[in-house]
């Protein structure tokens, strides 16, 4: 299966195949510098697939009067603490704070000023597809402008009512996995995708053998709420399948073929590689395993 999608600029448009398996190199853009662009890209995936918003109502302690405000928030979290680090410097201006939770960190931009930070990074390098992660930030923005339009100390009713609503409007969409609308899915280089891709799969993908029956077989898969990016995931490798879980109200792709598993390595290892440590050491593990074994023909099953 192939897509083909408008790359580059738009002044200058070039139809780009998505094929990898028709042996397909980049040579859209092919300057080192866009490379070299492409890979921030990541960072905007790995983010889209770990990240929280929230817009916080707080008791305002400061004050002698008390009353409360509201501030955007942003977080994403991660058991690797170096990698968060490395978000914190390329995407926030090192304005995040990173804490301990159980099982990981988190790496949260709270306030206008650490939020519009990594909302400037988003508008250099933007969610490529997912609906939901595009409501949620539109809503974080519009947010923002709602705050800054009234610099007084005590809001208006009609201020107030409107914070609410996108408080609202935030729950709601975590708690049914639907987008308040639908975006139209950018046109950007295969560089650009691969590494947005390549954050994905990071932050949400998994690889490794697993039993079926009496043989191990290799996988490679994701799932997510956000359709529109599992089916980007899914057209650009050209293969694999997509099913529905009804009951988490997720879209879960997968491969189980020992050449579909390779190829998924190849491309997010060595093509477009991600920078999970731990995501590193699984593909590497599953690629030695499946390079070293060599199938007897005499026998039925897989001694992995």
């Amino acid at each position: 299966m192939k897509i083909w999608l408008y790359a580059g600029i738009s002044e200058y448009p070039t139809l780009v195949d998505f094929g990898f398996y028709s042996g397909h190199t980049e040579n859209v853009i092919g300057a080192d510098n866009q490379q070299e662009t492409s890979k921030n890209f990541y960072y905007s995936g790995f983010s889209v697939g770990e990240l929280s918003c929230s817009i916080l109502r707080l008791h305002n302690r400061k004050s002698k009067n008390g009353g409360i405000y509201y501030t955007p928030d942003l977080t994403i979290s991660n058991a690797d603490k170096k990698l968060l680090y490395n978000i914190d410097k390329v995407c926030g201006d090192n304005l995040g704070v990173i804490t301990k939770i159980k099982g990981g960190f988190n790496l949260s931009f709270r306030g206008k000023k650490k939020v519009k930070s990594l909302l400037s990074f988003f508008d250099s390098y933007p969610p490529i597809a997912g609906d939901l992660t595009q409501s949620k930030i539109e809503i974080i923005r519009n947010t923002i402008t709602v705050i800054e339009d009234e610099r007084t100390y005590k809001r208006s009713e009609k201020t107030l009512n409107q914070l609410e609503k996108y408080r609202e409007k935030l729950k709601t969409i975590k708690r049914s996995g639907l987008a308040t609308k639908s975006f139209t899915l950018q046109t950007r280089s295969v560089s650009d995708i691969g590494y947005f891709l390549s954050g994905i799969f990071d932050a949400e993908g998994s690889a490794g053998m697993k039993r079926s029956g009496k043989r191990l077989q290799p996988f490679a898969a994701i799932a997510m709420k956000d359709k529109e990016i599992i089916i980007l995931f899914r057209d650009f490798l050209g293969f694999g399948n997509i099913r529905f879980r009804p009951r988490e109200h997720v879209y879960h792709w997968e491969v189980g073929s020992n050449s579909g598993v390779l190829k998924v390595i190849e491309i997010f290892r060595d093509k477009f590689p991600g920078k999970l440590m731990k995501m590193k050491l699984r593909m590497e593990k599953v690629r030695r395993i499946l390079n070293d074994y060599t199938p007897n023909p005499h026998e039925n099953e897989v001694m992995i």
